[in-house]
């Protein structure tokens, strides 16, 4: 009785680690079958293509803008007299170097972000003559940004791209 006793475990331990082995093979392929699913790479999105003249063109591609650049001829510190809001220094232009007409925007650097001039369209090499804030800010020295708006040369209401400044308005008695 003792040997059938003995064989009967033996037989159960067997089952016991063959079950426990084929529940470790399967919670093993559920983990990575829920690895993968989790860990699935994203789709890339579809570019929308067009065909032209046999030229594969991607139609949010803008060479124009990508390969814009810009250049300007300008101080960096304005002096306006003390209750004028007309500079006696400011020197901004559009340098003969650049590809695109641009316009120029200044904005206070504060929380409001305060508009205080925007120039009309500067051809390329050219500058404006004299800088007249829309507004006389009280004395003292003030932080503003001077972003200058790149045009498309085929379609002048688009923009190619901005960039920006930093300035230091002085106001100051004469």
């Amino acid at each position: 009785m003792s040997e059938q006793k003995e064989t009967r475990n033996t037989k159960t331990k067997m089952i016991i680690i063959a079950v426990i082995a084929i529940m470790l093979i399967i919670i093993g392929i559920l983990g990575v079958v829920i690895y993968q699913l989790m860990h699935k790479p994203d789709e890339k999105q579809k570019v929308e293509r067009q065909v032209s003249e046999g030229l594969i063109v991607d139609e949010n591609y803008n060479k124009k803008a990508a390969e814009a650049r810009f250049t300007t001829d300008m101080n960096m510190v304005w002096t306006f007299p003390s209750g004028s809001a007309v500079s006696t220094n400011a020197q901004i232009g559009n340098s003969s170097a650049n590809m695109y007409e641009c316009y120029f925007e200044v904005y206070l650097d504060d929380d409001e972000q305060t508009l205080l001039y925007s120039s009309p369209v500067l051809p390329v090499g050219k500058s404006i003559s004299k800088l007249q804030l829309d507004q006389v800010l009280p004395d003292g020295s003030y932080d503003a940004i001077c972003t200058f708006h790149l045009l498309d040369d085929e379609n002048p209401d688009k923009e190619l791209g901005t960039v920006s400044f930093q300035v230091s308005l002085m106001f100051i008695q004469p």
